[in-house]
């Protein structure tokens, strides 16, 4: 199914492979990397937000972010379980279109740009 379709209600899929987001991603909406500071520092995607899923105050730092409710917010994080579990708070949170987007090797390897 594609990401347009997702968006339009296609599905309540909460993921995006990694090569769809480099051809189909928004660049203007949010990505978050949702590992710890740092796997972050040791190389992240360009843009990219860090707010590690696994912080007690995780719900807390979303909150005060100024996040679409419908629009698309992309997470990622090593492999894409954490930026999975990540999704699923954000869509509870209210935000219907957190997508996981994978892992950052999958990502860089499908032409992600890198920092």
């Amino acid at each position: 199914m594609s990401f347009l379709s997702r968006l339009l209600g296609g599905s309540d899929d909460t993921t995006l492979a990694p090569a769809d987001y480099v051809a189909q991603g928004d660049p203007e909406a949010p990505l978050l990397d949702v590992r710890t500071p740092a796997e972050y520092a040791q190389g992240h995607l360009a843009g990219a937000v860090n707010v590690d899923v696994m912080a007690p105050d995780f719900r807390q730092q979303i909150s005060a972010m100024d996040l679409p409710k419908d629009g698309p917010v992309y997470l990622y994080c090593r492999s894409g379980n954490r930026s999975g579990t990540a999704a699923g708070i954000l869509r509870q949170m209210g935000h219907g279109g957190a997508l996981n987007i994978g892992g950052f090797q999958a990502l860089a390897r499908a032409g992600a740009e890198t920092a």
